[in-house]
């Protein structure tokens, strides 16, 4: 990181640093899944909340008794940290996990993978804003700046404590989006028809019951999880780990926050949409040839069309 970011800036670096221990995440990256498990694998603030959610409601019929949706649905990497035991049973069935691993290092042996992608302008912007008031303090670190230094400093990883950047994890990703045990989703396509990803899911994961595809339709809803965002804002996350950085156990921060697709981009300054195009088209377009994010999902869509 350079030295001249901002002392802001420095102070969420080193929070960070000591959020994640080296043996909480090496200890969920080497859980062995069983064949029937199923995995959420997005990059941040792609959706994963929400698909945990989906899942959860299509395999229990209804079940909100949870107080963190990663109780239920648990997130692999902090599961060490949190106290969460992934060989456990799970009350409901298929097992469901979540994980922000690229490909290479996501366990295998599991029976299903899905993965969602969003437009990556949004998706940054959602992920700052989610850390603000809670790893970092409004004012203290600045949007361009977090993903300057930050986001688009993020690469190839070379061991596990190190997260594949966004571009990176979607790449890994996209070789195997063909895969008969992966769903390919986008974001904008679940807030555009959440029925029809919803049935989607629930096909993939061999559940045919109507009743409970709507209802889990009706409980993945925007107006709903808004109404119920404390279960969905990191709190056993947060109880865990949050002393470890100097912040109080009561901070947390909420994953249901506006309920658009595309907000977060229009809402970004030109000058940092434009640092995170240049390293789409130095990291995806000069692989896959595409030449922005929407271009990729039109040629997936087309790409299904014509499989279907």
């Amino acid at each position: 990181m350079s030295s001249h970011v901002s002392a802001g800036m420095q102070l969420f670096m080193q929070r960070r640093s000591v959020f994640t221990t080296e043996e909480g995440v090496s200890r969920g990256l080497s859980f062995k899944p069983r064949s029937d498990d199923v995995f959420v694998v997005t990059p941040p603030k792609c959706g994963t909340t929400w698909m945990q959610q989906i899942l959860h409601q299509l395999r229990s019929g209804g079940d909100m008794s949870f107080d963190d949706i990663s109780d239920v649905v648990p997130y692999i990497e902090f599961a060490y940290d949190t106290e969460v035991d992934l060989e456990a049973e799970h009350k409901y069935q298929p097992r469901c996990y979540k994980t922000h691993a690229w490909y290479p290092w996501c366990p295998k042996g599991a029976s299903k993978y899905i993965v969602i992608y969003r437009e990556p302008c949004a998706s940054f912007y959602s992920y700052f804003n989610f850390l603000k008031g809670w790893i970092f303090q409004p004012g203290e670190v600045l949007l361009h700046e977090f993903v300057k230094d930050y986001l688009l400093a993020l690469g190839l990883p070379k061991k596990k404590m190190e997260r594949a950047s966004y571009f990176v994890h979607l790449l890994s990703w996209w070789e195997h989006r063909n895969d008969l045990n992966v769903l390919f989703l986008f974001f904008e396509d679940m807030k555009d028809d959440l029925e029809s990803a919803v049935r989607k899911v629930a096909a993939f994961i061999g559940i045919q019951d109507d009743e409970r595809i709507r209802e889990a339709v009706k409980m993945s809803s925007f107006e709903y999880m808004k109404e119920n965002e404390r279960k969905f804002s990191e709190v056993r996350l947060a109880r865990c780990r949050n002393k470890s950085c100097g912040i109080p156990d009561d901070v947390v921060a909420s994953k249901v926050v506006t309920g658009s697709a595309t907000k977060g981009r229009e809402l970004m300054d030109d000058k940092t949409k434009e640092i995170i195009q240049a390293k789409w088209l130095e990291v995806v377009e000069k692989q896959t040839g595409f030449q922005d994010y929407n271009e990729l999902r039109r040629a997936f869509k087309m790409e299904q069309m014509n499989r279907n």
